[in-house]
């Protein structure tokens, strides 16, 4: 009886434990807040420029988009902050993206093509763009349009990286758009 005991104990112990349980498990963030601090490089007295994306309560209801406002013409330092609001206190997801930066990927596209162009300063360990500081350069000319910025999560699959420096592979942390205006 006893030796069927532990025989059972052994089976429960071993069979409870399967690779799956085992293998890290790698979700998607909730992001309530998006911070975009634009700093001018063109004109370094000017003040820093921020603007603000908010979802607070995390159910996919917008609560406020500021429209971003550049001068044309600018070079500016580009710096995004994440939050998780429903969390208190709120937590900071920036944080997390930087640590977990060979998974991450923002991706910035703006309407129409030209309005601002993008180049991303911080490289996770491969040496493939992050996107939580970038470059960004304002057109000579005053227009409107959208800027949208994705971060895309691109874990490994079976083990093997799939982040590659596009948008295609992975899940959507973020997808918002800001309206922007050139003057």
């Amino acid at each position: 009886m006893k030796q069927v005991f532990i025989l059972s104990a052994l089976l429960m112990l071993f069979s409870g434990c399967s690779k799956e349980e085992n293998e890290p498990h790698d979700d998607n963030e909730l992001i309530t807040t998006v911070k975009l601090q634009f700093t001018s490089i063109t004109c370094p007295t000017s003040p820093v420029k921020t603007f603000y994306w908010r979802d607070t309560q995390g159910d996919g209801v917008v609560d406020s988009i500021d429209p971003i406002v550049l001068d044309k013409g600018n070079t500016y330092d580009l710096d995004i902050s994440l939050l998780d609001e429903t969390k208190k206190p709120a937590f900071d997801i920036t944080k997390e993206i930087v640590e977990e930066g060979d998974v991450h990927l923002f991706v910035f596209k703006t309407t129409p093509v030209g309005l601002l162009s993008h180049k991303i300063k911080d490289l996770d360990k491969r040496g493939l763009g992050i996107g939580l500081k970038s470059e960004v350069k304002s057109q000579f000319a005053a227009g409107n349009g959208k800027f949208q910025l994705i971060l895309k999560h691109q874990p490994p699959v079976n083990g093997k990286a799939t982040k590659n420096g596009s948008e295609e592979p992975g899940s959507t942390d973020l997808d918002v758009e800001f309206p922007v205006s050139i003057k």
